[in-house]
């Protein structure tokens, strides 16, 4: 007597979590977690001018990202405070040895928007991004699981642009001071402990609030 085969209802039904996992669209993923960095860096940027927390003894006049000169560039500064809302420190070396330095916290001194605002800003858009990218790629029949599995996914955009930032927002004067964001700290908190979890948590909603399978494949094929 030969066992039954698995009907065609039961591998339509999504419950087969290995392979919702395994058909991750890693492109789309790249992309939202790419542009959930972008877009957090122009919102927190924004803060920052409209608050006018920079003043003329922070950055050096022009917008370079490298700035060489006594004072670093202002998108380098920017840089390092969207680093500074993940609770990653700014790394200072000079003659007199290496200190690590809060500067976000440093600034926010002089804000008028309480601190937990700034920091909500990442938190807000991680969120938003797995929600979006969980709402477009799992059908109506995926798990609260499977939503978490697909929003974490956009870490690997995410990571590769905390590390490309790491590197990029960095300053050296011309005595030999440098500063830049701390290396690790930025791929533990900001490239992989928060696109994790928040992002994690954004497919979670997109499940539990009934958003995918009307949006699903918008972004094309899965690779």
């Amino acid at each position: 007597m030969t066992a039954p085969k698995p009907t065609e209802a039961h591998t339509a039904t999504g419950d087969n979590r290995e392979s919702v996992f395994d058909d991750v669209p890693w492109q789309h993923a790249l992309v939202v977690g790419i542009g959930a960095f972008v877009l957090g860096f122009i919102l927190l940027s924004g803060l920052v001018m409209a608050e006018g927390v920079l003043d003329d003894s922070v950055t050096d006049e022009t917008d370079e990202v490298d700035s060489q000169g006594d004072e670093p560039g202002l998108l380098t500064v920017l840089g390092w405070l969207y680093f500074g809302t993940h609770f990653v420190d700014l790394g200072v070396d000079s003659v007199f040895g290496s200190i690590s330095f809060d500067m976000f916290g440093a600034l926010m001194e002089e804000a008028v928007l309480p601190e937990i605002l700034w920091r909500l800003v990442p938190v807000v858009v991680l969120i938003g991004a797995g929600y979006l990218l969980a709402a477009r790629v799992l059908p109506a029949t995926a798990s609260p699981e499977d939503g978490a599995k697909i929003g974490a996914t956009l870490t690997i955009g995410y990571l590769l642009t905390a590390a490309i930032g790491a590197q990029v927002f960095e300053f050296t004067g011309d005595e030999g001071t440098s500063a830049s964001v701390e290396f690790t700290e930025a791929l533990l908190l900001a490239g992989l402990l928060y696109p994790i979890l928040l992002g994690a948590f954004g497919g979670y909603l997109a499940v539990r609030r009934g958003a995918t399978g009307t949006t699903a494949g918008q972004f094309g094929p899965r690779a």
